[in-house]
């Protein structure tokens, strides 16, 4: 041996199971930092992704610009595709019909494909020019149209259009929600057949999609002054400029200062608990520091020794923190995959995040080097002879004796041995508060994640049939007879009566009757601000539903005339929602369908909404409505509410996935902690056993200890933690919604009991250790 840098993998060989808990901190560090950025990576992957199949792959739409104005946009070298795109019918509601069926019709390039990836081509090929035209999948399966048949396009003008089928496209759920059909052409044959008056309700516009390489909004904003464009014909996808890190929103701008102090935190978590751990590490081996200033190390060559040594830990640590923390990301992402396969078809199960691992590896890296500056400036410090005599440990002077009035000897003892070093007590204490801050922080993103995205509710349907006149017409026994179809899982209808006249409480007003059945019912009690919900399924009188204004209130009367003669009945409850929409000035009123039948004289719905088993089938689907007929609406809504459950899902899965991830580490890095701190004093237990202490009271000294770095991690988490999640809060939901924040008790409460159950859990091993441990052998401990 030439150098006494080459003790070091010699060192590591022998003391593999000593260094083991300082491995494992290195190792937690980088799988939280990994995993943490890892997960968010991802996130903004499967929201980009889903921002790009909602509403295409695009940044700037521009508007009411000329074709030589869009060739000079498109010759840009920032410009990767572009596409004109217009519109007619959008909601279906204009007379352009196919069939007699409402048609959405849209004029298009062949590069518009490339932009709106959901646009998938079932079948054929898109006419590049001509009187060819796409239609949608329910044109087939509806009106049995196949590739190569006529078909006649009815204009609201009176022109009948003869036009030819070259192909099939996907369904959108907008079509399916409103019975339509939807027809696509070449641009040039839908500026032919729609120049003159249908062009001024056309909606054409000319989507750009840009590098995302370049500065997107200085671009445009570059293009605007070169084509003389105003700012209303420049329209930005905001939602994908926001994912793409380019939006200038003021309330993106929040969201990016939010994701910047979460990272930060992250990052402050690993570094503190990597440096305690090396802390507590360096000072149980000072004697052996000692030892190699005796043989003639100098203090540069003890500290180059140790920054070595730290480094040299890192060779298998920090890989087994990026390989975890990339598998969780990947387990994520293939649950995200089984849990909505449609909307994430395209995510790889086996995605690696760059991000992720560049932030893991640095963090892992750059800490234990910064980490280890310290332990190795105090390690070079200690006396050659101090070492020789046995007392390389660090004597600080006693000013004042262990008040034993208050407590026993021993949780004396443990609060001194946690206080005496102030700088291990910080970063002690420090690792333990981080552990509070970043799970208050995260579970602001719970709250953000109820705001801005929709869940899907009990009472969704995924079919519904609706009176094409909204009135009683659909037959009572059709809810009888779809309920005995093994694929429907629950029908429930609701009958209406709009626009009556009544006085509320002697007021006069207009109401909307709308009747509920027990299913209904059941998620109304949900609802419920007063009242009784069983009161009204009963038939003993109506529920209310607050409107922002001056509600009726339970004991309040209704007095009008439904059909059947002018009635009084009772307000029995008040909801504080309802799934719908009433005119201005008009209130809605929930009754039974019982009471509705005795008041308006009706006995069909006016809507039934089906909900579906999971086995449900096209085939089933069309099977239901070929029993409605034609006379009626028939929405299918299975497209949308898989897109609603995938948002959902996917946000729902790496916010909760961020908390757990968050909650594990502090579990794991407290025990390490504590059992690193008893292991750094082994010598000073095992005089302390040879003159008498108890296995009962070295327990208790480790717990007294364990409780000073709980105790000082709880109050200063909790003092940090409560108004930084104040500060993000408001930053991201008050400054959307502009909902007040609010104490999270429910998230505080958690957190701290885990870190306090955990303090207490850690006192187990190292008193375990102990026991085991003979009074000789603990004396004598490395």
């Amino acid at each position: 041996m030439k150098r006494y840098l080459s003790l070091i993998p010699i060192l590591a060989r022998r003391r593999r199971k000593q260094s083991r808990m300082t491995r494992l901190c290195i190792f937690l560090a980088v799988f939280l930092v990994t995993a943490i950025f890892g997960m968010a990576d991802m996130e903004l992957r499967s929201q980009r992704q889903q921002a790009i199949l909602d509403g295409g792959n695009w940044q700037i739409a521009f508007r009411d610009i000329t074709d030589e104005q869009a060739a000079k946009i498109a010759a840009r070298p920032e410009v990767e595709a572009s596409s004109w795109y217009g519109v007619l019918n959008y909601d279906g509601n204009e007379g352009y019909t196919l069939s007699g069926i409402e048609t959405a019709i849209a004029g298009v390039d062949a590069a518009w494909w490339e932009i709106f990836p959901s646009a998938r081509l079932e079948e054929g090929a898109f006419p590049a020019e001509g009187d060819g035209v796409l239609l949608t999948q329910g044109a087939r399966t509806r009106l049995g149209i196949q590739v190569g048949d006529a078909v006649q396009l009815h204009t609201p003008d009176g022109r009948d259009l003869d036009l030819t089928v070259t192909g099939f496209v996907s369904n959108t759920a907008m079509l399916d929600r409103q019975d339509a059909l939807g027809m696509i052409m070449n641009i040039e044959a839908f500026r032919a057949y729609f120049s003159d008056t249908a062009a001024q309700d056309a909606d054409s516009v000319y989507y750009v999609q840009f590098s995302p390489l370049c500065r997107i909004l200085q671009v445009t904003e570059d293009i605007k002054t070169e084509l003389h464009l105003h700012d209303e014909q420049a329209l930005p996808y905001g939602k994908l400029l926001g994912l793409m890190g380019q939006s200038d929103d003021p309330l993106m701008l929040q969201l990016y200062l939010t994701a910047a102090v979460l990272a930060l935190l992250v990052a402050a978590a690993g570094v503190l608990m990597i440096a305690s751990s090396l802390n507590s590490n360096i000072a149980q081996r000072t004697s052996f520091f000692g030892l190699l200033r005796c043989l003639g190390a100098t203090r540069k060559q003890v500290i180059r020794f140790v920054r070595l040594e730290a480094l040299n830990w890192c060779k298998t640590a920090v890989p087994l923190g990026l390989a975890a923390g990339t598998a969780l990301v990947w387990a994520l992402c293939a649950l995200l995959v089984k849990l909505s396969p449609t909307y994430f078809a395209g995510m790889p199960s086996f995605g690696i995040s760059g991000i992720g691992i560049a932030c893991g590896a640095v963090i892992g890296l750059v800490t234990v080097l910064l980490a280890a500056q310290a332990p190795a400036r105090r390690a070079s410090k200690v006396s050659p002879l101090c070492a020789l005599s046995g007392n390389a440990l660090p004597v600080q002077a006693v000013r004042r004796a262990a008040n034993t009035r208050l407590y026993r000897v021993e949780t004396a003892l443990g609060f001194r041995h946690a206080t005496a070093g102030k700088k291990g007590f910080f970063l002690m204490a420090g690792s333990f508060a981080f552990s509070i801050i970043l799970f208050l922080a995260f579970t602001m993103a719970v709250d953000f994640m109820h705001h801005s995205l929709t869940p899907l509710r009990p009472y969704s349907p995924d079919l519904s049939i609706v009176s094409a006149d909204r009135t009683c017409t659909i037959p009572s026994e059709w809810a009888r007879q779809l309920a005995e179809n093994p694929v429907v899982k629950r029908v429930y209808g609701r009958m209406f009566a709009y626009g009556v006249p009544a006085a509320i409480d002697g007021q006069a007003g207009t109401v909307d009757l709308i009747s509920y059945e027990e299913h209904q019912f059941g998620w109304a009690a949900g609802s419920l601000l007063e009242g009784s919900v069983a009161e009204a399924m009963n038939g003993n009188g109506l529920l209310a539903v607050y409107d922002g204004g001056i509600a009726p209130h339970s004991g309040s009367t209704v007095s009008a005339d439904f059909g059947t003669g002018t009635q009084t009945l009772p307000v029995v409850g008040v909801l504080s929602d309802c799934p719908f929409q009433s005119e201005p000035g008009v209130r809605i009123f929930i009754c039974s369908e019982e009471t509705f039948r005795a008041l308006t004289g009706q006995n069909g719905y006016t809507i039934l909404d089906l909900q579906l088993t999971s086995d449900a089938a096209d085939a089933d689907v069309q099977a239901i409505r070929n029993l409605a007929g034609s006379g009626v609406t028939f929405s299918d809504q299975r497209r949308g509410n898989r897109e609603a459950i995938g948002a959902y899902v996917s946000f729902a899965l790496f916010v909760y996935g961020f908390l757990a991830v968050i909650a594990l580490i502090s579990v794991f890095n407290i025990v390490n902690s504590i059992s690193m701190s008893v292991s750094a004093r082994l010598r000073q237990y095992g005089a302390m056993r040879a003159i008498g202490m108890s296995m009962r009271q070295f327990t208790r000294m480790v717990a007294a200890e364990a409780a000073a770095y709980a105790g000082a991690g709880i109050l200063v988490g909790c003092a940090v933690g409560i108004p930084l999640n104040r500060f993000l809060y408001e930053h991201t939901v008050t400054a959307n919604w502009g909902t007040p924040w609010y104490v999270p008790w429910a998230s505080l409460v958690l957190i701290v009991l885990l870190v306090a159950l955990s303090a207490a859990l850690a006192v187990r091993g190292p008193s375990r250790r102990i026991r085991r441990l003979s009074i000789v052998e603990t004396i004598h401990a490395e």
